[in-house]
């Protein structure tokens, strides 16, 4: 997986904007750190990967002092000084809260093993060891990304998120064989400034014992939204939804769901999706939580996946599956979060039974 294989890399930059809602304020803004969701120290990394997968060889060799005795290096060698100069004590502690592909991992030990330098950060008489430094770290990295058990790891990587994208585009469709159209809802639940602040914390530890601290409560809320749409609001008519869990910097965990209604029962999805998100915020987390509409805001979105959706509209269907679908799972090839007990970060409703589906000539998709 080179960094031209980076098939849905738009999807991951797409999702390091965090979205935030003020209820108080009733203001909403965006948030883009300089690292979220690791994106800058993912997309260094997978740089100097595709720069290991491709050359043969020592990548510095004479030549980098130019003729007035400064540093001039290739664009191969210069992917290679961004990723030595990464925080690998912050991507550390930051990894105690993401999955990161297998990639990231194995440079990551490379790294500590060797602990190679900049050549911008040492004196000339020391270029030669740094640039052999350099060299060991890439030849570290080539040998293990292309041994078997490494390769073993990215099949199974890759497996599991392809998994999790047919399982929802199967799920999508069997919606769809039953409704002739859905009233598509995508909602973002949050919590406010709390009292647990995991970015507070410097050490690894003190991290996981919040995490754990932290995950029974968002499961036990997401498990109480869900009972209540089921249980409770049968009048709003939903008939599939669809979670994700996802950390950023800014927002803490956060959820990014999607509910399906029947299209033919209900109508005016962002009047729906304010009613969810303020019982979100006001029974379910006693006044903590967070929501943002996104159907409010269709506007932002280049392809608009939400909304009123008829099984034959090709294009709303289209971004419905190969956008919104994308989002929610393609996205866990590079990172995604990480829960303790090996938790699950995201899950689907039930498709409708072959009972319940229409009667009748199949539908062609």
């Amino acid at each position: 997986m080179s960094l031209n294989e980076w098939e849905f890399v738009d999807a991951y930059r797409e999702k390091v904007v965090e979205s935030l809602y003020d209820p108080i304020s009733g203001q909403e803004s965006s948030y883009r750190g300089d690292d979220g969701m690791l994106f800058d120290s993912v997309s260094r990394i997978m740089k100097l990967v595709s720069v290991a997968e491709t050359s043969l060889g020592d990548v510095f060799k004479g030549g980098v002092l130019g003729v007035r005795e400064e540093m001039v290096l290739t664009t191969a060698q210069q992917c290679i000084v961004a990723a030595v100069v990464i925080d690998y004590f912050e991507l550390e502690r930051d990894m105690v809260l993401f999955k990161v592909n297998p990639y990231v991992r194995a440079v990551c030990d490379c790294y500590k093993s060797i602990r190679p330098s900049s050549p911008f950060s040492v004196e000339r008489a020391g270029l030669p060891e740094c640039f052999r430094r350099l060299n060991d770290f890439v030849s570290a990295v080539r040998k293990q990304i292309s041994s078997g058990e490494f390769r073993r790891k990215m099949s199974a990587h890759v497996r599991a998120v392809n998994k999790n994208y047919a399982g929802l585009l199967e799920y999508i469709d069997a919606l769809f064989a039953r409704y002739a159209r859905l009233l598509v809802l995508r909602i973002d639940f949050s919590y406010g400034k709390g009292e647990f602040e995991i970015e507070d914390c410097i050490k690894v530890h003190e991290r996981l014992n919040i995490l754990n601290l932290v995950s029974e409560k968002i499961v036990r809320h997401r498990m109480q939204l869900l009972h209540h749409l089921k249980s409770k609001r049968p009048e709003l008519g939903m008939v599939g939804y669809v979670w994700k869990l996802e950390y950023g910097k800014e927002k803490g965990h956060h959820y990014h769901m999607m509910f399906f209604l029947d299209g033919a029962k209900v109508r005016k999805d962002i009047v729906i999706a304010q009613l969810i998100g303020e019982h979100w915020n006001e029974v379910v987390t006693q006044g903590e939580g967070v929501y943002y509409n996104c159907n409010g805001d269709k506007g932002r979105y280049k392809f608009c996946g939400v909304g009123m959706i008829n099984y034959h509209d090709a294009e709303k269907l289209s971004n419905l599956k190969e956008k919104a679908a994308i989002y929610l799972t393609k996205v866990d090839r590079y990172v995604s979060a990480c829960m303790p007990g090996n938790r699950r970060t995201f899950g689907k409703g039930n498709a409708p039974k072959m009972s319940e589906q229409s009667v009748g000539r199949p539908r062609e998709y």
